[in-house]
């Protein structure tokens, strides 16, 4: 099993608790069922910003669609190579949250410049 199918498999998990369809789910992303069955299945790539989204209509932190919690039974992976897939995934998070940082200060100086005319 590949990196990326362990996280679409808690989101089908997750989609499947809150008792939501495709359908919805692509509805609330703004894509066609088949695009959003080709993200949950892994045919297609799942970005941290869509990953973002998902994790937003789910309700839950996008965090949880992440984290691999074993079974005991191990999946071959070392700890050192756990810990490059969790550094990797926290620089893509600070990379978006400082995007985010970054529109709403531009989003701020806009709306004081509003006010002062």
């Amino acid at each position: 099993m590949r990196k990326a199918d362990k996280a679409e498999l808690r989101i089908r998990s997750c989609r499947e608790a809150k008792g939501y369809t495709q359908e919805y789910m692509a509805e609330m992303l703004n894509i066609c069922q088949s695009t959003y069955a080709n993200l949950e299945s892994g045919k297609s790539s799942l970005g941290i910003d869509r990953l973002l989204e998902i994790a937003e209509i789910l309700e839950v932190d996008f965090h949880q669609l992440l984290v691999y919690k074993s079974n005991g039974k191990g999946d071959g992976k070392s700890p050192v190579h756990d810990m490059q897939a969790a550094d990797q995934i926290h620089q893509e998070t600070k990379g978006v949250y400082e995007q985010l940082i970054k529109d709403l200060r531009s989003e701020i100086e806009f709306l004081r410049s509003m006010i002062r005319h």
